[in-house]
């Protein structure tokens, strides 16, 4: 009797780590600007805090990866990132996660002003700064998360933030 009680527990237990497992799986975001070691720290760094996350990868110009326990750990990771100024396509074990972004108005303005966009460095900047060929980009703020701001002629709100996150980036636009 007792040797049938431990097989039970020991089956049940076992099916509950397989159960487990086979929710985990790999989480692939294909595109955030990640340049440099800093960036690589600050990803690493904020990834680590998501409940359900772990074995965070981050390499410049590689995709971020890090494993997730379940799907509602793989959107929060992913939405960790876009919160976090970044910005990209993602997988879970090959499957697309869709995330609802907000997007801008698309109306004209001759000063754009996107907030929390990941900036730390002088590489961020200078990946940012020929997309606005036409116009004059400056940067506040203390910290990798920065207020940027666009002056030019009739820009529209929508391109601006739909050429950031083309270059890995996100954002508030105001």
């Amino acid at each position: 009797m007792r040797q049938l009680f431990v097989t039970t527990v020991a089956a049940v237990v076992a099916a509950g780590l397989w159960a487990g497992q086979a929710q985990a799986g790999k989480v692939e975001v294909k595109g955030p600007h990640v340049c440099c070691k800093q960036c690589v720290t600050i990803v690493e760094g904020f990834m680590g805090k998501v409940e359900g996350v772990s074995e965070v990868k981050a390499a410049a110009k590689m995709p971020v990866t890090f494993t997730a326990k379940d799907d509602k750990a793989a959107l929060a990771g992913v939405k960790a990132l876009i919160d976090n100024g970044f910005y990209g396509t993602a997988t879970h074990d090959g499957k697309e996660i869709k995330i609802d972004v907000p997007a801008a108005k698309k109306e004209k303005a001759d000063t754009v002003t996107v907030k929390e966009v990941h900036v730390c460095c002088k590489q961020c900047q200078n990946a940012i700064n020929p997309l606005f060929t036409d116009a004059k980009v400056s940067y506040e703020g203390q910290g990798a998360k920065k207020t940027v701001k666009i002056e030019g002629k009739d820009l529209d709100k929508a391109a601006v933030l739909e050429a950031l996150r083309k270059a890995g980036f996100n954002g508030k636009v105001e």
